[in-house]
């Protein structure tokens, strides 16, 4: 009887040594698959795409020339005597900013001073001769005739008078052209004559510009040109916020090509630009609405076709998109289908395969 009963403990013991073993053995074989699959899963890195809007914009140089610029001529003739202001000065309106000489003038205004002098001398003493006969005629002292040739004397002295006037004012006109006086605020750009040099009447002395406002001008290709909306699209100079307006385009034709011309207005009330000056330019050229917007290098080119895998539920799905490069890291699709959003993997896709587990690891 006890000989049974160690044999049955025995084989008892056996038996769950056995089931002991078999137990470790399949918990280790399921350690091991649970390894191997969580080995397959792919780690990625992905971005989450929100619908917006972005506009397409090239670089292209400018050059800017005064909105307000004039070549002031010279009225008479004379020396350059003094240039008060240098080249680049800004003036005010009414400052004088060339003197000129001319001692033929100064004898002229000199001479007709004494002699507009002396004939006013005589258009006195006749209006007052004229004067007296008025009043005697009224008493009847003096006839008719005698009145008549007193006014005759007078109106031929007021006559002379007003022409040696006249030509008083047309010297002091002259003396006073040589003196040339800002016509408005602005800068001095140019000098055409120097100190000592002749100016004949007519000729350019100076090159005269208002800079607070500037007009840009840019060429600029056909298929850059119908895209620019003119009232919805914008313009900024690189690395500057000045105000830019728009103001229209044309066509220029060129000896080898068709292009077309852009200007633009400036606010320079800060003096920043100079006209001549080139400075580079971004246009806007085109507007998008409802895309969703991801990093460029999340999309892969197949044969010419571009795809991105999109992540669900830890799952790599590859759709084939029509992308619109926003700029060098960014690019958009159109947000056909309304999504509200769109998680798509930007790291890691190029090693995995459509339908695939993935693990996004930057997922919140």
């Amino acid at each position: 009887m006890v000989l049974k009963q160690k044999k049955f403990l025995i084989t008892l013991l056996i038996f769950i040594a056995a089931l002991f073993t078999l137990y470790n053995l399949q918990f280790e074989t399921r350690k091991e698959i649970d390894k191997i699959v969580k080995e397959k899963v792919e780690r990625v890195r992905v971005f989450t795409a929100k619908p917006g809007s972005f506009a397409t914009k090239i670089r292209v140089f400018a050059k800017l020339y005064s909105e307000k610029e004039i070549n002031i001529i010279s009225e008479v003739d004379g020396t350059i005597e003094e240039k008060p202001f240098n080249i680049g000065s800004y003036v005010k309106k009414g400052e004088i900013i060339l003197k000129m000489t001319d001692t033929r003038k100064l004898l002229e205004l000199k001479e007709i001073k004494d002699i507009l002098s002396a004939y006013k001398a005589v258009l006195d003493e006749e209006s007052k001769n004229y004067k007296n006969a008025i009043t005697l005629y009224k008493k009847e002292i003096i006839s008719k005739n005698e009145l008549s040739s007193k006014e005759n004397l007078y109106r031929k002295a007021k006559s002379e008078y007003d022409n040696r006037e006249a030509t008083y004012r047309r010297i002091l006109w002259e003396f006073d052209n040589l003196n040339i006086k800002a016509p408005f605020d602005g800068t001095i750009n140019k000098y055409y004559f120097d100190i000592g040099q002749k100016i004949l009447r007519g000729q350019q002395l100076i090159q005269f510009s208002n800079y607070s406002k500037l007009i840009g001008k840019v060429s600029l290709k056909s298929e850059d040109i119908k895209n620019i909306q003119i009232n919805r699209s914008t313009i900024n100079i690189v690395n500057s916020d000045s105000e830019i307006e728009i103001l229209g385009t044309s066509k220029e034709i060129d000896k080898s090509v068709f292009s077309y011309l852009l200007e633009f207005k400036l606010n320079n009330e800060n003096k920043k630009f100079l006209p001549g000056e080139v400075v580079e330019v971004e246009i806007e050229t085109e507007a998008f609405e409802n895309y969703l917007i991801f990093p460029s290098k999340a999309v892969i080119n197949i044969n010419n076709k571009f795809y991105v895998f999109i992540y669900d539920n830890g799952y790599a799905y590859k759709i084939e998109i029509e992308p619109n490069w926003v700029d060098n890291e960014n690019c958009a699709i159109e947000n056909f289908d309304d999504y509200n959003e769109l998680i798509i993997i930007t790291e890691g896709q190029s090693n995995i395969q459509d339908s695939q587990l993935v693990e996004a690891i930057n997922l919140r």
